[in-house]
């Protein structure tokens, strides 16, 4: 991206997920990808988030996983982007390789139209009017056909409005 492609986005977002003790996942996104605003990982990352942060040098949410055993992790953030808020979970406790119907629910509850979810290594995205529904997939152990570990770059531009897009690491 160009510096003039740069000064017409307000926002850049680094959304990853299940990178299960693979760092180097992350810092390769980072690189490849970088520079961001913010770093949401959605969960089991299985270590120390610390080295994660020095890497993005900029604000970081982590949420904790079903393999994170870190007591200090939050099940969820919600995070003001305005005009949007972001409900950012792992996913696991909202049945979601059923569907992300309670997922929506639960978002749309706590007055949020974008939210954010792991757990099942494969990407998917969903935008209705009202919400928007996103999984980065993962950037270690990808489960989806083609096997490529992905993640995803949330860019914000002057206006508020909202693009993701799917990255590989491969």
């Amino acid at each position: 991206m160009d510096d003039k492609d740069r000064n017409n986005i307000n926002k850049r977002i680094l959304i990853i997920s299940d990178s299960h003790r693979h760092s180097e996942y992350v810092k390769a996104a980072i690189d490849k990808s970088g520079p961001f605003d913010m770093l949401i990982h959605l969960g089991d990352i299985e270590e120390d988030p610390e080295k994660i942060r020095e890497w993005a040098g900029c604000p970081c949410y982590f949420v904790r996983g079903n393999c994170d055993y870190d007591n200090k992790l939050q099940m969820c953030h919600i995070i003001n982007l305005p005009p949007h808020r972001i409900f950012a979970v792992h996913g696991h406790r909202y049945a979601i390789r059923e569907d992300t119907l309670r997922l929506e629910y639960a978002a749309k509850e706590v007055g949020c139209d974008i939210a954010l979810f792991g757990h099942t290594h494969v990407p998917y995205i969903f935008e209705a009017s009202d919400i928007k529904i996103v999984n980065p997939g993962s950037c270690a152990l990808p489960r989806q056909y083609d096997r490529k570990k992905t993640y995803v770059v949330l860019e914000q531009d002057e206006a508020g409005d909202v693009k993701f897009t799917f990255c590989n690491l491969d």
